[in-house]
């Protein structure tokens, strides 16, 4: 099976059909579901603790965003290289939202770490995260349609990365309104707000852990070995 290539430097095509996704983003989702595990069993033990467990989650999640929004933005500005050389990398401002939003994540995490209003700024940083998922999944989905669109043709590889990118895609936005209602819930009730925001963490980091690229890419090369 042959392999589309888009993009000026020479990057497969299926790296778009993945949305952005990076090793990177199941690395840090990873750290934060294991956060909102260990805060939780802690909780009871350790009084306090699961609120620096709980920002270090928030920081851990912004990143993760971070490094979604960029490699989305790479992602699209190769496609628009190859189809139009003489078009500047204004037309993928729109995808960078998850920089900004997992910037602000970052910075409410370190505030709450140095104890400012963590109560509320833990939660605030749980709803963008939510917020932030919901996005990011819409823009996967986008990026797979294109992907199709540019190269032409819809081979069996090419279905299966669709289909992955649908399914998680799926997964990240009933994850990010789960994250997000959790979120507002820790706002209204100041007395489990750490709770409730590790257990959002718990939910965010899973379904960016499950999104990464280490686990879909390994999938599709088993359905569909990749062959000259």
């Amino acid at each position: 099976m042959s392999q589309t290539v888009v993009g000026g430097q020479g990057a497969p095509a299926e790296r778009l059909a993945l949305g952005g996704r990076t090793a990177s983003q199941g690395m840090f989702g990873g750290i934060a579901l294991v956060l909102g595990i260990v805060g939780l069993a802690v909780a009871n033990s350790y009084p306090g603790a699961e609120v620096y467990l709980n920002a270090v989650a928030q920081i851990s999640l912004g990143l993760s965003l971070i490094v979604f929004g960029m490699a989305l933005a790479m992602a699209y500005i190769r496609v628009i290289s190859d189809t139009e050389p003489h078009n500047g990398g204004g037309t993928v401002m729109g995808t960078t939202a998850d920089m900004f939003l997992g910037g602000a994540v970052v910075i409410m995490g370190v505030l709450a770490l140095v104890h400012i209003v963590p109560q509320i700024l833990i939660p605030a940083a749980a709803i963008v995260v939510g917020v932030g998922l919901l996005l990011n999944s819409a823009a996967s989905v986008r990026a797979a349609t294109l992907e199709t669109e540019v190269a032409g043709g819809r081979t069996l590889g090419r279905r299966a990365h669709e289909e992955l990118v649908f399914a998680t895609a799926s997964v990240r936005a009933v994850a990010g309104v789960a994250v997000a209602v959790l979120g507002i819930l820790g706002l209204t009730t100041s007395a489990n707000a750490m709770l409730l925001t590790l257990a959002a963490a718990i939910v965010a980091g899973a379904a960016m852990l499950l999104a990464s690229t280490s686990l879909s890419g390994r999938f599709v090369r088993t359905v569909v070995p990749h062959t000259a």
